[in-house]
C-alpha cells in the first residue's frame, strides 16, 4: 500500500508592495552608477522624447530587460511588476513609450538610400553616435580601474536573421541586419559595435570602424593589435596597419585570416614536404583539438593588390593543413565499386594526382559545405587549408600577444594567437542574440534596431564587467543565463523607515552570500569622475 501524498493547501492573494524578483540585479544597478553612465548618457544622447523618462532610464531599463532574459519591449510590464525597483529610483516606461523612444535613433533622411541589393550603411544621427560614446565610457572605466598598456582588437560579424521587411537579404539568401563588433580580449568587452545592414559586405569600411574604434581608446592603451577573420583581408586596412598610419598607435601588428584561392594553393603545393612544421600536436601532455595533427608552414605568396615594398615591414603568409579523411561523393563511391582490385590500387596510388583532383572536384560539387574547407591535394593526400596574413617579424616580443614577456614570436605563435579569436567571436555573438535578446528585431525603423542592437551590447559589457570586477574567480566564465539563477532572479523586499530606504534580501540560499560579497566589492570600487 501506497503512503497517500501529503496534500498542499493553496491561497491565492494580492500581491505585496515592495516584493522584487530580481533583488539580485541591484549590483548591475549601481555598478551601471559607479561606472558614470547616467550623466554620459544624458548628456551624449540626448533622445529624450517620451513622457518624462531621462535618455538614462530608458537605458536602463533596457539593460534589466536583457540581463533578467526579456527579448522584446512588450516584456516590459512584466519586467516593472517583478523588479519593483521604483522606490530605489529606477522607474521602468511602458512599451509604447520605449518604442517612441527608440525611433528617435532612426535617420529618417538617410533612409531613402537602403536599396534593396545596395550595399549602404545609413549615416547616423546624433543620438546614435552618442551610445557609442556610452560604450566608449564603460570600456574607460574598465580600463582605468585595471590599466594595460598593450590590447588587442578582434573585428568580426554576425548576422542577426529577421522576416522584418525593413530587412535586406544577405549572400546566404537570408533576410537580415549586420553587425560588426570590435571585441578587446583583455577586458572580455566590446569595444565598439557598427549597424548595418545584411547586404552589406562584411568587410566594408572596417578600416574606417578601426579609427573609430581607435580614436576612442582610453589614454592608458599606449598600443594595439588587430585580429580578424577573412573579411578583414582588405588592402586599406592592410596597408594603413602596417605603415603605421595612425597619428596616436602608429604601426598596428596585425593577424588577418586570408582567402585560399589558385594562386594561394599554387603556393603552398610549391612548399617542399620537409619545411612543413608540426602545428598542435601536443601542449602540456596534452593532445590538442580533435586529434588531428596539423601543420604549418611560412610560403612564398605574393599578392597582386598588396605586393611588396621597398621599406618597412613585409607581408608574410603563413598557411596550415590538415589531413581530411571524410567520405567521397556518393557518385566518385559508385565509380569506385565497379572496378577491378588491380584497378583499384592503381587509382589509389599516391602518386596519382588525377584521382584526388577529380575526387576533390566531385566533393566540393555534391557535399554541402566541403568547398569551404578549401581541400587541396598534396603527395597524394588530401588536405583541408588554411591561411593567414601578418605583418609580425619573427623574433617581435611574445609579451604583447599573450606569451611571456620576450619570448619571441614565430609563426607558430602568430598562427595560436591569430587563432584565439575565432571561438569567443561565435561565443559572443551566441550570447548577444540568445541570451540577452539582441537577436530581436523590434521595429521597421534601422535606427531603432541599431539602438536596441547597441543597448544590448552595453548589457553584455556590464555583465562581463561584473563578472571580473565583482564576483569570485570562480564565477568568471557564467554566461547571463547562468547568472540568472544564480544572482539576479533572487527575492528581496524593498521596505521605507522614515527617510530611509531598505532593501531586504534573504541570505539562507546560495546566492545570499554571492550577492554579500558582490555588494561589499562594490563598495571599494571607485567611481568614475566626470
Amino acid at each position: 500500500m501506497t503512503e497517500k501524498a501529503k496534500k498542499i493547501h493553496i491561497e491565492l492573494k494580492s500581491g505585496e508592495s515592495g516584493i522584487t524578483s530580481f533583488a539580485g540585479l541591484w549590483p548591475a544597478v549601481e555598478l551601471f552608477r559607479k561606472a558614470g553612465l547616467p550623466r554620459t548618457i544624458d548628456s551624449a544622447v540626448g533622445a529624450r522624447s517620451s513622457r518624462g523618462f531621462r535618455d538614462s532610464e530608458h537605458i536602463l531599463s533596457l539593460v534589466l530587460l536583457h540581463l533578467s532574459g526579456g527579448s522584446a519591449a512588450d516584456h516590459l510590464p512584466f519586467l516593472k511588476e517583478k523588479l519593483s525597483f521604483e522606490k530605489l529610483g529606477v522607474p521602468v516606461p511602458s512599451p509604447s513609450a520605449l518604442r517612441k523612444w527608440l525611433n528617435e535613433f532612426h535617420n529618417g533622411d538617410e533612409d531613402g538610400k537602403r536599396g534593396m541589393g545596395k550595399a549602404f550603411i545609413p549615416e547616423e544621427n546624433g543620438y546614435l553616435k552618442g551610445l557609442g560614446t556610452v560604450l566608449s565610457r564603460l570600456f574607460a572605466f574598465a580600463v582605468t580601474g585595471a590599466p594595460r598598456k598593450h590590447i588587442t582588437l578582434d573585428q568580426d560579424a554576425t548576422f542577426i536573421e529577421t522576416e522584418e521587411s525593413g530587412a535586406n537579404w544577405n549572400y546566404k539568401g537570408q533576410k537580415s541586419y549586420q553587425a560588426l563588433n570590435t571585441y578587446c580580449p583583455q577586458y572580455d568587452l566590446v569595444a565598439g559595435t557598427r549597424y548595418g545592414d545584411g547586404n552589406v559586405p562584411p568587410g566594408w569600411k572596417q578600416k574606417e570602424e578601426l579609427e573609430r574604434i581607435l580614436h576612442n581608446l582610453p589614454g592608458e592603451v599606449k598600443g594595439v593589435s588587430l585580429r580578424s577573420d577573412s573579411a578583414g583581408y582588405r588592402t586599406d586596412l592592410l596597408t594603413w596597419c602596417t605603415e603605421g598610419k595612425h597619428s596616436r598607435f602608429g604601426y598596428i601588428p596585425v593577424g588577418i585570416s586570408c582567402p585560399v584561392g589558385e594562386e594561394f594553393k599554387k603556393a603552398v603545393r610549391a612548399v617542399p614536404e620537409e619545411d612543413w612544421k608540426p602545428l598542435g600536436k601536443e601542449r602540456g601532455g596534452k593532445q590538442e583539438g580533435n586529434g588531428t595533427v596539423q601543420e604549418w608552414a611560412e610560403i612564398v605568396y605574393v599578392p597582386i593588390n598588396l605586393g611588396r615594398k621597398k621599406h618597412g615591414r613585409d607581408y608574410r603568409f603563413l598557411a596550415v593543413r590538415e589531413r581530411w579523411d571524410g567520405l567521397l561523393s556518393p557518385q566518385k563511391e559508385r565509380q569506385e565499386e565497379g572496378k577491378t582490385e588491380s584497378e583499384a590500387e592503381a587509382v589509389s596510388s599516391p602518386g596519382d594526382q588525377l584521382y584526388f583532383t577529380e575526387a576533390i572536384r566531385l566533393l566540393e560539387e555534391e557535399v554541402p559545405g566541403v568547398k569551404k574547407l578549401h581541400l587541396l591535394d598534396l603527395g597524394g593526400r588530401v588536405y583541408k587549408t588554411f591561411g593567414i596574413v601578418t605583418n609580425i617579424e619573427d623574433g617581435a616580443d611574445g609579451g604583447i600577444f599573450g606569451y611571456g614577456q620576450g619570448d619571441p614570436m614565430d609563426g607558430e605563435k602568430i598562427i595560436r594567437w591569430q587563432r584565439k579569436r575565432s571561438g569567443k567571436a561565435e561565443e559572443i555573438h551566441h550570447i548577444l542574440k540568445d541570451e540577452l535578446g539582441g537577436g530581436h528585431v523590434p521595429s521597421k525603423r534601422f535606427g531603432a534596431n541599431a539602438a536596441w542592437w547597441t543597448i544590448a551590447v552595453l548589457a553584455l559589457n556590464l555583465h562581463n564587467l561584473m563578472k571580473r570586477r565583482l564576483l569570485p574567480e570562480e564565477y568568471g566564465k557564467s554566461r547571463p543565463k547562468s547568472l540568472r539563477f544564480l544572482l539576479y532572479t533572487m527575492v528581496g523586499k524593498i521596505v521605507t523607515h522614515g527617510r530611509r530606504t531598505v532593501l531586504k534580501i534573504w541570505t539562507g540560499d546560495r546566492g545570499g552570500p554571492l550577492f554579500a560579497s558582490v555588494m561589499k566589492r562594490l563598495e571599494l570600487l571607485q567611481s568614475m569622475p566626470d
